[in-house]
């Protein structure tokens, strides 16, 4: 549970250092005014050097089962297999970015702003390397997932630091002018490289939804449409309300949107820990199916099933449930209540998920 939790940490601290980044190297004129304190992108960075370093003691600890003292095997880890290289690379990076953030205050600086940007790319690229599908694909799986995190990050950074840490302000027309297309051009890589990353981890979607992998994957794409109702709400809806009154707060929107956001980081750090579905010769042994799974389906569960969603009573209403919920969902939000209608995504994506488990015949 802690590398669960300390991976949807490692993700927010990766998004709270890009989207500070970027809001620092926006005019004043076209964002609100921030009031960031002052430790908070010191601790970000500290975070991204010690919650990296999670997945690498718990892989040492499983290996000393097999090859020795934890002692002995850390050394291997860190300098022979892919992650633990990646994470040295990431601990020097943070190491220059700490010294940097020590010397320089980067909402005032830009040069240093620009600097800090390199760090990051670094850093994220350096996590990249280390993931599920660079080790199936040294080249576009090592790009994919690079790009995939970096589009997650500056998107959901910028929302999380305009929606938590922005004074009231008149400035909220001109910020949604360049972040909503910015946002758009995010969701459209993230989609871009979340197809190519599926074809290397996930060569069969529906079939891996018996397994805790293809489980969390399933849910957090089901996540991902509310959170995409709350971006089109926000892009769009969002400028007609401050056309008409310039005075409009539209934080408590981008907060209750980034709720949503952290489940979807969530989900993808349940991922990261559990064996994903393509062939692996190194680890032969097989595939286990999901409780989850197992619980809801009730019959006999086994990786060798082969999944053919069909239509079943308790699935179709379901699925009209889900429909009526994402209605709802924006409905509630024209009504100015976000809060309500990050519920009711909640409530969606719950309905939207077992309206597919039951479908299965």
């Amino acid at each position: 549970m802690y590398a669960y939790f300390s991976e949807t940490l490692l993700y927010l601290c990766f998004a709270l250092v890009s989207g500070a980044i970027i809001m620092n190297g926006v005019p004043e004129r076209k964002k609100p005014e921030l009031r960031i304190p002052g430790m908070l992108l010191f601790n970000a960075v500290i975070g991204i050097a010690v919650l990296s370093l999670v997945p690498v003691i718990k892989n040492t600890i499983f290996l000393t089962q097999f090859a020795g003292p934890f002692w002995e095997i850390i050394d291997d880890v860190l300098l022979d297999l892919e992650f633990g290289k990646a994470w040295i690379w990431m601990f020097l990076l943070c190491t220059a970015f700490l010294a940097l953030l020590s010397f320089r205050d980067l909402n005032r600086h830009r040069a240093a702003n620009g600097i800090a940007a390199v760090l990051m790319l670094g850093l994220l690229f350096s996590y990249g390397w280390a993931s599920h599908a660079a080790g199936q694909s040294e080249s576009w799986g090592f790009l994919a997932q690079s790009f995939h995190l970096l589009a997650a990050s500056v998107w959901i950074g910028v929302l999380l630091t305009a929606g938590w840490f922005a004074e009231r302000s008149d400035r909220w027309l001109p910020f949604l002018q360049w972040f909503h297309p910015l946002a758009v051009v995010c969701v459209l890589v993230i989609v871009g490289a979340g197809f190519v990353m599926m074809a290397y981890i996930v060569p069969d979607y529906t079939n891996s939804w018996i397994i805790s992998y293809g489980q969390a994957l399933l849910i957090k794409h089901l996540l991902i449409i509310p959170v995409l109702a709350f971006g089109f709400l926000n892009g769009y809806r969002l400028k007609s309300k401050l056309k008409r009154n310039p005075h409009y707060d539209p934080r408590p929107s981008f907060r209750a949107e980034s709720v949503l956001v952290t489940l979807i980081f969530a989900a993808t750090a349940f991922m990261g820990m559990q064996r994903p579905p393509h062939d692996d010769p190194e680890n032969p042994e097989p595939l286990v199916p999901s409780m989850l799974f197992r619980a809801i389906y009730g019959g006999d569960a086994s990786t060798g099933l082969q999944i053919e969603p069909g239509f079943t009573l308790a699935g179709v209403v379901l699925a009209v449930i889900s429909v009526c919920l994402l209605v709802l969902l924006i409905r509630i939000w024209g009504k100015n209540k976000p809060w309500l209608a990050a519920c009711a995504g909640v409530l969606f994506t719950v309905s939207a998920y077992l309206s597919l488990m039951l479908s299965i015949p």
